[in-house]
Parts: C-alpha cells; structure tokens; sequence
C-alpha cells in the first residue's frame, strides 16, 4: 500500500509558490498593482524620434508616469499626420498641500481627477517633448505651466483625458528657420562674400593701407620728437617743484615771526584804543570849549562887518582915499608918456594938474 502524501507540506509549498508569484509581482511590475492609474492621451505634431515604450513622464522634474504606447495617426481628407502618445499616469505619486480655508475645494476635487485636470489645464498645464539624454538621444514627455499658450484639443478620445501640447524649442526653430527666405539670405551672403573679396583685391584698398603704414609711421616720428621735448619739460617741472617746496619751507620760516609781530601789533593796537577810550572824553570836552570860542569870534565878525559899524565906515573912507590917489597916480603916468621930457626940466609954469 503506497505511503500517504503529507498534506501539511504540500500546503507549505502551495503557500511559499504564491508568495515568490506575489513577490515577483511586486518587484517586476514596480508595486503597480496597488497603485493609481490615470490613463491620458496627448497628441504631437512633430517628430517623436527618441520617444518610445517606457520613456518617462515628468512634472517639474518628478517621474509622474510612462509612455504605454505610440500611434502614428493619419487624415485622410487633410493629408496631414500626427502622433498619438498614450500615457499612464500615477496620480498618487502627487501630494497636496493646502491651509485650512481651501479643505472644502479639495473635498470638491477629491476623487473627481478628470475636474482637476481640467482645472489645471485652465491655469496652463501642458505638455512636452524634452531631450532625457543627450547621448542616446531619448526624449520623456514634461508636463508644466504654459498660461500664455493657448489651448489645443483634439477630442479624438472623448473617453480618455486629453493634454494639450506645446511645440518644443526645436520645433520652434525649424518652424523659424522655415520661414525665412533662406534662398534669397543664401545670395544675399554670396554677394556679400563677392563683394568683401573684390575690395581685398582692389588697389584702392592697397594704396590706403600704404597711406596708413605712413601715417602710423609719422606718428611714431612724432611721438620720438615728443618725447624728446617732453623728457627736458619734466626734469625742468621737477627741478622747479623742488624750488616750490624750498620757497613753501622758506614762507614757512617766516610765517611764525610775522604772526607773533602781527600778534603783537594787535596786542599794541589793543592797548592804543583803551587809552583812547579812556581819553576820548576829555578830548571831546576840549574840543566843544574851541567850538565855544569860535563861536565868539564869528559873532564878532559879524559885528565888525555891519553896515553901520565903525570899522566899516572907517574902512570905507581909506578905499575912498586910495580911489583918489590911484585917479592923481594916472594922470601923473598920463602926463609924463606925453611929457617926458618933465622928468629932467620940471613941470612948466601955468601947466594945469
């Protein structure tokens, strides 16, 4: 008769093979069977090179999700195609934080992920392609605020959440460069590079740069001559401050006997004007008693030249006199032009005078 089986090790073993299954799960799939997923879709125009299964989606640096599938899409009436990226998102990798006012906008949100979205596509979230690594060239697509960028859906998928994309930097450029008339910029360099080459083969341009070897070298000439002129006009300057500064030290010299002179004709000025002071007042009696003196005389003058004085009178007889002798000393002068001859014979008997 066979042995029977140990169901207790059979049990063990059952147990342990779900646990390694459990385990494996959990280490292969990154924990995601207890994790949130937000599936979203997001459609670009440009070229996806680089992106692919598994690339990463970041928010502000932060590794949000992956990319689950690539779809190149056509339109057939437009002839236009596009890429359809499919992301998995992990919303619970994304925190929260809020003060005590806003508790009851976030009960609003809670659970409700497709209003937040769009909430945050209002306030500008979108997303775009960046470069992950330089080296390999793999892109990740970045979710970020763009408010001034407007918003562009494409409502393919109405059942899947949609972000609007933006244009990368390199999209941009190439949609720059596009637009310039790079032909006409082509030709317009080609006839700039012609026309620098024919003025660096133009004699003109030869004669010039002669013309600018002899004007640098009468410059040289002339700053030698210069120098030469200045090299006397500096040892003169020095020798002439070296005098300036003997002449200071000799003011200098002097300086301190004039100020104690000066001091001490101030200090004999000082003593001139109080003894001064204390003889102005009787200078000043003396000079009112000479004012007092003349006073008389004037007075006295005055009497003597009055009309009826008798001094004036007396006076006026002298003058009387003298007109008298004058008038007898004229006709004497009158008389003798006329009679000379008086002088030597006397004057004549009978004559008048």
């Amino acid at each position: 008769m066979a042995k029977e089986a140990n169901k207790t090790l059979i049990g063990a073993f059952v147990v342990g093979a779900i646990l390694l299954t459990v385990a494996a799960v959990l280490v292969l799939g990154g924990g995601e069977l207890f994790q949130d997923k937000l599936p979203v879709v997001a459609y670009f125009e440009g070229s996806v090179k680089g992106l692919g299964i598994g690339s990463k989606v970041q928010m502000k640096g932060v590794n949000i999700g992956e990319v689950r599938d690539l779809r190149l899409l056509f339109h057939p009436e437009k002839l236009t195609f596009i890429n359809r990226v499919y992301i998995l998102a992990h919303p619970g990798v994304v925190g929260s934080y809020f003060d005590v006012t806003e508790s009851a906008r976030m009960e609003e949100y809670e659970g409700d992920m497709e209003l937040v979205i769009s909430s945050l596509i209002n306030r500008g979230l979108r997303a775009k392609l960046e470069i992950e690594s330089i080296v390999t060239g793999k892109l990740l697509v970045a979710f970020d605020f763009y408010p001034e960028s407007p918003v562009r859906l494409r409502g393919l998928e109405p059942d899947i959440i949609e972000i609007p994309t933006i244009q990368t930097e390199f999209e941009k450029i190439a949609k720059t460069l596009g637009e310039l008339p790079l032909e006409e910029i082509v030709f317009q360099v080609k006839d700039a590079i012609q026309g620098i080459n024919s003025l660096v083969r133009s004699p003109e341009l030869h004669e010039a740069l002669g013309a600018l070897n002899q004007t640098l070298q009468h410059t040289e000439s002339v700053a030698r001559n210069l120098d030469e002129q200045v090299r006397p006009l500096l040892v003169n300057l020095d020798a002439a401050v070296q005098d300036f500064g003997k002449l200071a030290r000799n003011v200098d010299g002097h300086v301190a006997p004039m100020a104690e002179s000066i001091t001490a004709t101030a200090r004999d000025a000082g003593r001139l004007m109080r003894g001064v002071e204390e003889k102005l007042p009787e200078s000043v009696d003396s000079l009112q008693g000479a004012l007092a003196q003349f006073e008389e005389t004037l007075k006295s003058i005055e009497t003597m030249t009055e009309a009826d004085s008798v001094l004036q009178i007396e006076v006026n007889n002298a003058l009387k006199e003298i007109k008298l002798a004058a008038r007898s000393i004229r006709q004497l002068a009158d008389y003798l032009d006329q009679h000379p001859e008086a002088l030597l014979q006397g004057k004549p008997p009978g004559s008048g005078g």
